[in-house]
């Protein structure tokens, strides 16, 4: 008989606890790596198929691989959500909790695409790849450093193909990577400092949402437990479910720079192969709310670079914008950009374009050839390189994304604590601030246990 109640909270622990000690090889072996050719259909998973972000994600995922691979379960909190998405793609098997879609189609699963609210990204991409599962992991990969230094850990030891949601890698037109190639060509010299700006805010913009108060009802095609899922229990309030509130409420996300971040900062890390910063700097309200990020900040990671000289890279959003910066190398009409500053120029580049400045001075500049072949798509890339059995195809994994996104939720740490600056010992995955440290591994809510190494 098929069983679609739910787990009890022993039984899921058992199920957890089995598939740690025992094994991945051993128990749940992927079945593409067990009995499939590199030819044949992956079955995948999709964790969270509402939302903002995972229509996006399936349909894109269909339409880079031409319907190649089976869409074999489909997991959602809200079951209404969960049967008209199913019901588009034809979908048969569909839960409301994932610990109860892992008991019983772990075995048949290659893959998963994590798709959940951003405070479960860490357990459920944890526990997925920690049964051998390969795994595409929304941005921002979890809302704590232990957390994604965690992803990252099992990434590798399981030699897990994964990829992280920044599509822009794959975006029409190729700017990121045609401003990879001016950058390492010297088109505008050695760069001596990189300014971000993203215009924009998840804070709750409606007064019952900036001041929730009470509970309310919970919806009831809703499941409220597997939603909060690892963090400390709350009543149920209608505002956790709002927009843009779901991104800015502390319980369930960092805010702006941890959502709209990576997208940028992701490029500038890898145009400049930096490594972790020493210190994280934040400028932002005096007294940050209590309840979510208000998104008026300036941060500043402060790098060395190869040569041993610092390197200052600067995040604006809201409608800040950095300040002092001569009118020729940038334009500040743009809602999003990243300025790469130079000793020769600079490099104005986003989504839908590069720009080099003065424009003047590269008026006839002629760009270096293309080193880099169009992109085939982030999830054909993904799923390619599953089948293929190379995680190092996959251009954003996880272990490689882990770190700026770790230097991300540290800025909003520091912030939340009202620390403005901070030193970061990343391979002692602590600061010189107790107040910030307490944020480096939270309280997680008994019974929702993370997999050990």
């Amino acid at each position: 008989m098929k069983r679609t109640e739910k787990l009890t909270s022993n039984s899921r622990r058992q199920f957890l606890k089995t598939a740690a000690v025992v094994g991945v090889g051993s128990v749940f072996a992927p079945a593409v790596l067990a009995d499939k050719s590199p030819n044949s259909k992956l079955n995948i998973g999709v964790i969270g198929v509402g939302g903002d972000r995972a229509p996006s994600d399936i349909s894109e995922m269909v339409q880079d691989t031409k319907g190649s691979e089976k869409l074999l379960a489909f997991c959602d909190v809200n079951k209404t959500t969960l049967d008209k998405q199913s019901d588009k793609y034809n979908v048969e098997h569909r839960y409301q909790d994932y610990r109860v879609m892992f008991d019983e189609k772990a075995k048949e699963l290659d893959a998963v695409i994590v798709v959940s609210m951003d405070h479960t990204h860490g357990l459920i991409a944890s526990t997925a790849m920690n049964l051998g599962l390969h795994c595409y992991c929304e941005k921002p990969l979890a809302n704590s450093v232990w957390e994604i230094r965690l992803m990252s850990e099992i990434a590798k030891k399981k030699k897990l193909c994964t990829q992280t949601g920044t599509q822009v890698r794959s975006w029409k037109g190729a700017h990121y990577y045609r401003s990879f190639e001016l950058i390492r060509a010297g088109a505008i010299g050695d760069v001596k400092e990189v300014f971000i700006w993203c215009e924009g805010s998840f804070a709750p913009t409606k007064e019952d949402e900036k001041n929730p108060v009470g509970e309310t009802p919970v919806p009831s095609d809703f499941n409220y437990d597997v939603w909060l899922g690892p963090v400390p229990f709350r009543p149920f309030n209608k505002a956790w479910l709002s927009w843009p509130g779901r991104f800015a409420y502390w319980h369930s996300s960092n805010g702006y720079v941890a959502g709209m971040g990576p997208h940028t900062i992701d490029m500038v890390w890898t145009a400049l192969n930096l490594t972790p910063p020493e210190t994280i700097e934040v400028d932002g309200l005096d007294q940050p709310n209590p309840l979510y990020n208000s998104d008026k900040q300036h941060i500043t990671w402060t790098h060395k670079k190869a040569d041993g000289n610092p390197l200052k890279v600067h995040w604006f959003d809201s409608k800040r914008r950095p300040e002092g910066l001569p009118e020729n190398l940038i334009d500040p009409k743009q809602n999003n950009a990243i300025v790469f500053l130079g000793t020769e120029g600079s490099l104005q580049v986003h989504y839908g374009y590069h720009t080099l400045f003065p424009k003047e001075k590269y008026a006839d500049f002629k760009a270096p050839a293309p080193t880099y072949a169009p992109s085939i798509g982030h999830q054909r890339q993904w799923v390619e390189a599953i089948k293929a059995n190379k995680p190092e195809l996959c251009e954003c994994n996880i272990p490689y994304a882990s770190h700026y996104t770790e230097a991300v939720v540290l800025a909003v740490n520091a912030y939340r604590a009202g620390v403005k600056k901070i030193k970061w010992n990343s391979e002692k995955m602590e600061t010189d601030s107790k107040e910030v440290n307490a944020f480096i591994k939270p309280k997680f809510r008994e019974g929702w246990d993370f997999p050990t190494l």
